[in-house]
């Protein structure tokens, strides 16, 4: 990835992001923190700079990127950090990602017990687009102990209130029935951060493991559980 330095000054968040250093979000937390700086002065939230010309630092270090955007899908284990790094020493993503040279990070989290779809970036700028598109599915297979009936399906239809905030799927299907379990395929829309677990649990089912599968067109297929493969930029876009 390369920047056009003629170009005007803009917010430093966007640049960290743009740089691949994080999220825009998690950007202005590095600001408010403290952790930024614009030519040797504690940058604040709205100031501004030109990537190239400024000295843009992050912790010390100044930032800069010849790299080209990667993106990456990975089949999060359960029992694993959605996170790069992890100050209670649980595993972190980055222990399945030792080959990835370039600096990644996630495009939103999953339960540490839940597995599944997770994006990896070094493009902080189509991270934010994929956050705040509100009309990408994500599609978690929840595998609920005992046989589902039509009247138990629109009871999960329904949704619940979590956090004073109504989570409700967006379609609700039965992918398998199993011996005494069933596995059930909720579609949520958008990625707030829902809690499938604990909407499930509130409508009386009890909850055997959680997978996402999708996340938009992009699936799992031909991933096990600690691998990843390439994505194509267009397939992202």
């Amino acid at each position: 990835m390369s920047f056009d330095t003629t170009r005007s000054a803009e917010r430093v968040q966007k640049i960290l992001a743009k740089a691949g250093i994080t999220s825009r979000r998690k950007a202005e937390e590095l600001i408010q923190e403290g952790s930024v700086t614009i030519n040797g002065k504690v940058a604040q939230l709205g100031d501004k700079a030109i990537f190239g010309q400024d000295s843009v630092k992050v912790n010390g270090k100044l930032i800069h990127t010849t790299e080209d955007p990667i993106y990456l899908a990975f089949y999060k284990p359960v029992g694993v950090i959605s996170m790069m790094m992890d100050t209670e020493h649980r595993p972190t993503l980055r222990d399945y990602l030792t080959k990835v040279h370039a600096r990644v990070f996630p495009v939103g989290r999953l339960d540490f017990m839940s597995e599944g779809l997770i994006l990896l970036t070094n493009d902080g700028a189509v991270a934010e687009k994929v956050q705040k598109n509100q009309e990408i599915m994500r599609t978690y297979r929840v595998k609920i102990k005992g046989r589902l009936d039509d009247e138990m399906l629109k009871r999960l239809e329904r949704g619940a209130k979590i956090d004073d905030k109504l989570v409700r799927p967006y379609a609700v299907r039965i992918a398998h029935e199993l011996d005494s379990k069933t596995q059930v395929d909720l579609v949520m829309k958008g990625a707030g951060a829902a809690d499938i677990k604990a909407m499930v649990e509130m409508k009386g089912f009890l909850v055997d493991k959680i997978t996402r599968t999708t996340i938009g067109h992009i699936t799992l297929k031909g991933l096990e559980p600690g691998q990843y493969k390439a994505l194509k930029a267009s397939q992202v876009e």
